[in-house]
């Protein structure tokens, strides 16, 4: 029983990291974009009205936690999702923040 507990402890502690990341508006504006297409990090700049520089660090988070990809397309680095469940969780998350926060 103790090591159910110890490996439901562990998931706990990665899904308050999952939140973490979330929790910035910053990110959670980024992978909302990138949930409507892959870009590229000008079309980013761009399209949010950030500088490069910030951009590229939230990026690098993002993909510390694999929450975004890169490929390159020529000699363009495009991110995407990693992983289509952030899409919902995404969706869901801003479904009920509209329904619970005032």
């Amino acid at each position: 029983m103790a090591t159910h507990y110890t490996n439901e402890f562990t998931n706990i502690t990665k899904a308050s990291k999952l939140f973490k990341m979330l929790g910035n508006p910053r990110r959670l504006q980024l992978l909302y974009l990138l949930i409507q297409h892959p870009m590229s990090v000008s079309a980013i700049c761009k399209e949010l009205d950030w500088e490069q520089s910030g951009v590229s660090h939230q990026l690098q988070l993002l993909r510390k936690y694999n929450l975004v990809q890169q490929h390159r397309h020529g000699k363009t680095v495009i991110y995407h999702l990693a992983d289509p469940r952030v899409m919902t969780l995404i969706a869901d998350v801003l479904s009920h923040a509209d329904q619970i926060i005032d």
